[in-house]
């Protein structure tokens, strides 16, 4: 009897209005935060393009793939060198969405972890990559009932170390993105 209720409420979730996968585009502007680094930050803002794919679980939970690459950030090292600062990220994530105004406007709060990949340009190239956790909240407005556009706000957290010592930075980014369930 214990089994069948698991079923049930299973098949319930499985069978709401809101199911069924989804792909996601979008870009931002992000901000990068170094822990003191480098030296100087000369351009702390950049260009943020993404992609997700992943599924309604019901109109209230979704996961997703997400990958995301940002523009370089500038800056000095401490020993003089201007440096360039490539991320990109792959991620994994949950999210918990509260709709609202008969399911046309999305109350969301997501949390994740993936993976980042950093490329720092000095006269040198340097490659390196780092465990991260994602947070992130915002709105979206169905536009029709496969279409959403979301607009949010995504934080990357990360530890990075490097000769100079051991760094928590991350990442904050704006974004617009548009949405196509299936």
């Amino acid at each position: 009897m214990k089994y069948l209720w698991i079923i049930l409420a299973a098949a319930s979730l499985l069978a709401a209005e809101r199911s069924g996968p989804f792909l996601g585009a979008g870009m931002g502007v992000s901000n990068f935060h170094d822990d003191g680094r480098l030296a100087e930050v000369q351009s702390r803002d950049a260009a943020q393009y993404r992609l997700s794919a992943g599924a309604f679980i019901n109109k209230y939970f979704s996961v997703s793939l997400d990958y995301g690459h940002f523009e370089s950030f500038e800056g000095v090292t401490k020993a003089g060198e201007k440096s360039r600062e490539d991320f990109k990220v792959l991620s994994a994530g949950v999210t918990a969405h509260y709709p609202v105004f008969d399911d046309r406007f999305d109350l969301f709060a997501s949390f994740g972890a993936g993976q980042i990949f950093w490329e720092q340009y000095r006269p040198a190239r340097v490659s390196s990559s780092a465990g991260t956790l994602l947070y992130g909240a915002g709105v979206g407005v169905r536009a029709m009932s496969r279409l959403t556009f979301n607009v949010g706000y995504q934080y990357y957290q990360f530890g990075l170390d490097d000769s100079s010592g051991s760094y928590e930075m991350g990442i904050g980014s704006a974004y617009l993105e548009c949405q196509v369930q299936f």
